[in-house]
């Protein structure tokens, strides 16, 4: 779910009376769609990784199932808009590279995590909205990269 519908959700909900339909000022853009495909694609990828971790390792898989659950198992819109928070800053932050490592030991599916993340957290920096041109870029980056031998060494923008 993209933030601003999120951050729109959750304004409604800490109004203490009955909302009503002009209460919700949200406006439904594309560029909406174009963040939640985004988040689809990283928690396809952990999901992804976990069923693999099911089959090779049952410990390690428990502990990310734990991870999955703190990312994305949530259950009001706040709890949500945290979690995308907190996802956001363990992409951009230089200090949970252990933590992108342990979420994605693939180190293409890291760099996109990385780079997916950052196209986020810029998005909402900037008070500028996900672009059909800023995803293109991102998938065709990793699409490139992708294609590279197996010795691949993640370069991040």
């Amino acid at each position: 779910m993209a933030s601003g519908l999120l951050n729109a959700l959750t304004i409604l909900r800490l109004n203490n009376r009955r909302a009503i339909k002009s209460d919700f000022t949200f406006r439904h853009r594309l560029c909406h769609d174009f963040e939640s495909l985004i988040r689809v694609v990283v928690y396809a990828m952990m999901i992804h990784h976990k069923n693999h971790l099911a089959v090779t390792d049952p410990e390690a898989c428990e502990e990310y199932t734990e991870a999955l659950d703190d990312c994305w198992a949530v259950h009001s819109y706040s709890s949500l808009r945290r979690c995308h928070n907190d996802m956001i800053f363990t992409g951009c932050s230089f200090d949970t590279q252990n933590i992108v490592s342990s979420w994605f030991p693939d180190p293409r599916e890291a760099a996109f995590f990385r780079d997916a993340m950052r196209l986020l957290h810029d998005q909402a920096l900037d008070g500028e909205l996900v672009t059909y041109e800023g995803l293109c870029k991102l998938f065709e980056k990793h699409i490139q990269l992708a294609k590279e031998p197996q010795d691949f060494i993640p370069v991040s923008n």
